[in-house]
């Protein structure tokens, strides 16, 4: 019994009981128990334990419990995060990301790791709340000043002004690749297609390639009259996951061709 009070083997036997799945063994034995420092996963475990019984509310208060024992904690944040990936709990796993990000916004990998999120889960509108986030807490950042013009454009979110934003980030870095496709896109959208076309023939044709930026290419070829390359560079936009608004974009480029 005595070693049943050491950390690590405590974590150890709940994480044998999680994966054989002994629900209910895992739930007397956790209740009898305290783990200091590391109470909040004794609370993470008895919220799995619970919902293995289909104890959704109790399950609930355990989770409510673990987050505040973890009380915003770097690093175990990081370990709620981790159960969260492996017991796929997608709601519970962007929770802890945005707390993340909110309280580390110098941590860029919880950043990178949310936008991820979002695009999966097509969620362009939080995107923009989190870029707008990024881009209050540094405004100098020309990525996240690239990124909320992007996903504003899509949203037509011209409250955000995206167009001005595009024109800025392309001044100040003509040949990022990235910031020179939004910047084409925001003259598309401004009826101005011959200029936007004359910004994308600006890169590499490698860059052209880049299936972030392939669609967007397509979109202006096809409103420029050339159909034939615009359906290359629109499927090579299908190799990545796009959001919705784009999605529908390229759809509708395709239209006819």
């Amino acid at each position: 019994m005595s070693t049943q009070t050491n950390q690590p083997t405590t974590l150890l036997i709940a994480e044998c009981d999680e994966v054989t799945k002994d629900w209910k063994g895992l739930n007397a034995w956790l209740e009898k128990q305290r783990w200091s420092e590391m109470e909040f996963l004794r609370h993470a475990f008895m919220c799995r334990a619970l919902r293995g019984q289909q104890l959704e509310d109790t399950a609930k208060t355990e989770w409510e419990q673990a987050l505040r024992s973890a009380n915003a904690q770097k690093q175990s944040l990081v370990m709620l995060l981790r159960l969260a990936s492996e017991w796929r709990w997608v709601t519970e796993g962007v929770d802890l990301l945005q707390t993340y990000v909110s309280r580390y916004p110098e941590e860029k990998w919880a950043s990178r790791a949310l936008t991820q999120t979002y695009i999966s889960g097509g969620q362009t509108r939080s995107l923009v709340q989190l870029f707008s986030q990024e881009l209050k807490r540094n405004p100098a950042d020309l990525a996240a000043k690239n990124n909320l013009a992007t996903v504003a454009l899509l949203l037509n979110a011209q409250e955000l002004k995206p167009n001005d934003l595009a024109r800025e980030v392309y001044e100040k870095a003509p040949t990022n690749a990235s910031f020179a496709a939004t910047y084409a896109f925001s003259l598309y959208q401004q009826k101005k297609s011959g200029e936007a076309l004359k910004i994308m023939r600006q890169l590499k044709p490698q860059e052209l390639e880049f299936p972030s930026i392939a669609g967007y290419y397509g979109v202006i070829l096809k409103a420029t009259g050339d159909t034939a390359d615009a359906k290359i560079y629109l499927d090579k936009a299908v190799k990545t996951r796009l959001l919705p608004e784009e999605q529908k974009l390229f759809d509708q480029a395709r239209t006819g061709i």
